[in-house]
């Protein structure tokens, strides 16, 4: 008794959104499935279903289970052995769209922002990428910028941190211009984006996620000015400091 005893109290581990098990009379039949958990502990049953929206179901002498995901190392299914897809690595691909919000030349009108990042996910925790996209601060810019995305522990709701940096490049051109036809010039600049947020699965490699960050970003610009001595070249340097409002999609 003291065996069973010990697998009643074991907390179940789960699979994330990636382990697709056959339910209903076929479920049933199983007597082999093993649950390896992050403890150290393994417990035999049945397992019903398992998935990242309603977590893990395994029945055995002891009753009826249900647990949540991101607490399951690996499940052995009458001896095949799958690893939990939030333990793999590979490519990921963040697709969002953001509104930066502050005062500008326009009062509090906020500014679109339209980025897509690809990158490598070194396990469930720690994603790193590179990206680009469409911005407007005055004139368009291309920002291009390394990001750093770190997860909680895994769940259906996750809490994420992530970090972008990098150097956004003018796309349009100034169009002041001199008497003698030459125009001024748009120059990029610096940009810094924390953040914070949540992540929301929505299937086996897919996900939704909001978040609310701060949003850093110089640009600069040359514009004609005229005097007796004739046409001479000002700069004027923007630093821009925003709050960020984000939603996207991250598929892996």
């Amino acid at each position: 008794m003291s065996d069973l005893n010990r697998i009643c109290r074991v907390t179940f581990i789960c699979l994330y959104a990636g382990l697709l098990l056959p339910g209903g009379a076929s479920a049933q039949n199983r007597r082999q499935d093993v649950i390896f958990l992050k403890s150290g502990s393994v417990l035999t049953g049945n397992l019903i279903y398992c998935d990242s929206l309603r977590g893990v179901r395994i029945d055995n002498d002891c009753g009826s289970w249900l647990f949540s995901i991101g607490e399951v190392d690996s499940v052995n299914i009458l001896g095949f052995c799958q690893r939990s897809s939030d333990k793999r690595n590979g490519y990921y691909n963040l697709s969002s769209g953001s509104l930066l919000f502050g005062e500008g030349a326009d009062g509090f009108v906020p500014y679109l922002s339209m980025t897509m990042v690809n990158g490598y996910h070194w396990n469930q925790n720690f994603f790193t990428g590179a990206g680009l996209g469409y911005e407007y601060f005055g004139w368009s810019v291309l920002p291009v910028f390394a990001e750093l995305l770190f997860f909680m522990k895994p769940d259906v709701l996750t809490p994420y941190l992530s970090l972008r940096s990098g150097y956004a490049f003018p796309l349009s051109k100034n169009p002041d211009s001199y008497q003698n036809g030459s125009q001024g010039r748009n120059y990029g600049g610096v940009l810094l984006n924390p953040e914070a947020g949540l992540k929301i699965s929505v299937g086996e490699r897919s996900a939704f996620l909001i978040g609310i960050g701060y949003r850093y970003q110089e640009l600069s610009r040359t514009s004609p000015g005229y005097d007796r001595s004739g046409n001479y070249s000002r700069k004027t340097v923007t630093h821009y400091n925003r709050i960020t409002l984000k939603a996207g999609v991250l598929f892996r």
